[in-house]
C-alpha cells in the first residue's frame, strides 16, 4: 500500500504533524463544516463536467481503497492498449506515493495529463500538487507531451447548453513541474520519514495552522492554549503573536507589560480576560448615520454563485439573488420575504420588488462582507450613486471600529458578533450552503427562509444596541 497521496503530501508541506496525525490518528480530526463539504462536492461536480471535454474515456475510479493496487495495474495496462485514448481518474503509484489523475489523454505516442480545478484562478497549492503528480507519472515511465491545469473561464457566458470547451481554460505547468522534480523528490522522502516516526513530530503551533488552509487538527493541537490567550487577539499580526508567545511572553500578564495600557492589543487582552468584547466607541459613533434616519429597514440577501452558470447570460460564479428578507415597519407583518428556490430563472423578479420596497426607507441596515451598495447597483436595483448613502453595513462599521472577540479572529460573522454581544443568541448561518447542497429539498428551503428573518432580527438588535441611545454630541 502507498504511504503518501496528493492530499497527504500537500498537508505535509503545510505541517508535518498534520500529516502524521492524518495517517496515524485521523479520529482526532475536527468535524468538517457544511461549507467544506459543499466545497468538496462542487469540486467533484466540476471535475465530472470537465470529462465532457474528452469524451469516451475509461473511468478508473476505485470503489474502495482496497482496489488501489488493482487499479494501478489496470491503468498501466491501458497505457499500452491502443484502444484506450482517455482515462478518468487514472491511478499511479511510485515511490510509495499514489495519485489519481483527473484526465489522461492520448496525444500521439505520448499522453497529456490534465488536473481540473473548480476555481477561476490558480493558486500556488495547485502548482505544487501538479508537480507531485508529474513526479509520480515520470517515475512510472509515462511519456508526457504536456501537463495542464484546467480551471473555469471567468469570461465564459452561457448561451444555451453549456459549451464545455469554452467553459474551461487550460494552462500548461509542465515546465514548472519539471523544474520542481528534485524538490518534490526530496519532500517525498522527508514526509515518508515523518509517517514512519514512532510518535508525532514536535511541531509548534504557528501561522501554518491556517495557511494555506485551516488545519483539520486545530482542536487537538490548540487544546493546551487557554481560550483567553492573547494568541486569539487580532491587533498584531499572527507572526508577531507567535514570536512573542514562544519568545518568553507566553501569558497575558507578560504581554500586557510589553504593551501600552491604551494600546489596542491591551484592550483586546482585557476583553479576553473578562470574556467580553472590545470596540472603539469613538470610531463607532463617528460612523453613525447622520442625520438620524426616520425609517429603517433591515435587508438580508441570499446570493447564489454557481461555479457552472445555470442561466443564459451568466458567467461562472456570477451572483444572483436567490432570496431576500426585508424587515421594517412598512412591510406586511413586519417582513417581506421573497425567494426563487424552486425556479432560479425567476431571480430577476427580485430587482423590481427590491427597488420599490427599499425606496420607502431612509436607511437600509445590513450585515455582509459584500459592498451592498455596489451589489444593489450591479443588479440595477438602484440607478444612482446617492442610494449608496442609505446603506449602513454593520459588517464594515464594526470592522472599522475594531470590534474584537476571540470568536471573530478567523471568522467575523454575524453569528460570532451575536454570540459576543448576546450570549444566548444562536444563529444557523448556513442557509446558503444548505440550499446549494440539497437542491430541491423543500424542508431546507423553508429553513433557509426562516434563517433570513432570524438574521435580520439579530442585525436589528445589534444596530439598536449601539445606535439607539447614541450620545448626541458624538
Amino acid at each position: 500500500m502507498h504511504i503518501l497521496s496528493k492530499s497527504t503530501y500537500i498537508k505535509g508541506l503545510q505541517c508535518e504533524k498534520a500529516l502524521y496525525m492524518t495517517k496515524k490518528h485521523p479520529y482526532l480530526r475536527d468535524k468538517l463544516s457544511i461549507e467544506q463539504r459543499a466545497r468538496f462536492q462542487r469540486g467533484t461536480d466540476v471535475g465530472i463536467l470537465a470529462q465532457q471535454c474528452f469524451p469516451g474515456g475509461v473511468n478508473m475510479t476505485p470503489n474502495a481503497p482496497s482496489q488501489f493496487p488493482k487499479k494501478v495495474q489496470e491503468t498501466m495496462a491501458n497505457l499500452a492498449d491502443p484502444a484506450v485514448n482517455v482515462m478518468y481518474e487514472a491511478v499511479f503509484q511510485y515511490n510509495d506515493t499514489l495519485i489519481m489523475v483527473d484526465l489522461l489523454v492520448r496525444d500521439g505516442d505520448r499522453w497529456k495529463a490534465v488536473e481540473v480545478k473548480s476555481s477561476l484562478r490558480l493558486s500556488p497549492t495547485y502548482y505544487n500538487d501538479a508537480a507531485l503528480q508529474y513526479y509520480v507519472l515520470h517515475g512510472c515511465g509515462v511519456p508526457l507531451s504536456d501537463f495542464q491545469l484546467m480551471h473555469l473561464n471567468g469570461d465564459y457566458v452561457k448561451n444555451g447548453d453549456i459549451d464545455v470547451q469554452e467553459l474551461f481554460v487550460m494552462v500548461s505547468v509542465l515546465e514548472y513541474a519539471q523544474e520542481k522534480e528534485a524538490w518534490v523528490a526530496a519532500n517525498v522522502e522527508r514526509l515518508k520519514k515523518v509517517v514512519a516516526l514512532p510518535h508525532a513530530p514536535l511541531c509548534r503551533i504557528g501561522t501554518q495552522c491556517h495557511e494555506p488552509y485551516t488545519c483539520d487538527f486545530l482542536g487537538h493541537c490548540w487544546k493546551q492554549v487557554p481560550r483567553n490567550s492573547f494568541l486569539y487577539s487580532t491587533a498584531l499580526p499572527d507572526e508577531e503573536l507567535f514570536r512573542l508567545y514562544f519568545g518568553g511572553y507566553g501569558t497575558n500578564a507578560l504581554m500586557l507589560k510589553q504593551m501600552g495600557s491604551e494600546s489596542e492589543e491591551a484592550h483586546q487582552i482585557e476583553a479576553l480576560e473578562s470574556g467580553s468584547y472590545y470596540i472603539d466607541y469613538k470610531t463607532l459613533f463617528a460612523l453613525a448615520p447622520d442625520p438620524k434616519p426616520r425609517s429603517i429597514a433591515y435587508l438580508n440577501l441570499l446570493l447564489d454563485r454557481p461555479a457552472v452558470p445555470e442561466l443564459d447570460g451568466t458567467r461562472p460564479y456570477q451572483e444572483m439573488i436567490l432570496a431576500f428578507a426585508l424587515s421594517g415597519d412598512q412591510e406586511p407583518n413586519g417582513h417581506t420575504l421573497w425567494d426563487c428556490f424552486e425556479d432560479h430563472a425567476q431571480w430577476r423578479e427580485s430587482i423590481a420588488l427590491l427597488t420599490e420596497r427599499l425606496s420607502r426607507y431612509d436607511l437600509i441596515v445590513c450585515f455582509t462582507p459584500l459592498d451592498l451598495a455596489s451589489t444593489l447597483m450591479r443588479h440595477e436595483i438602484t440607478q444612482n450613486q446617492t442610494f449608496g448613502y442609505k446603506v449602513f453595513n454593520l459588517y464594515e462599521v464594526l470592522n472599522h471600529a475594531r470590534m474584537f472577540h476571540p470568536l471573530m479572529k478567523y471568522d467575523f460573522s454575524l453569528q460570532h458578533v451575536a454570540q459576543a454581544m448576546f450570549h444566548e443568541v444562536k444563529l444557523f448561518e448556513h442557509s446558503r450552503i444548505v440550499v446549494e447542497a440539497h437542491g430541491t429539498d423543500l424542508t431546507s428551503y423553508q429553513q433557509a427562509k426562516e434563517d433570513l428573518i432570524a438574521e435580520n432580527e439579530v442585525v436589528k438588535s445589534i444596530y439598536q444596541h449601539f445606535f439607539k441611545k447614541m450620545p448626541v454630541d458624538n
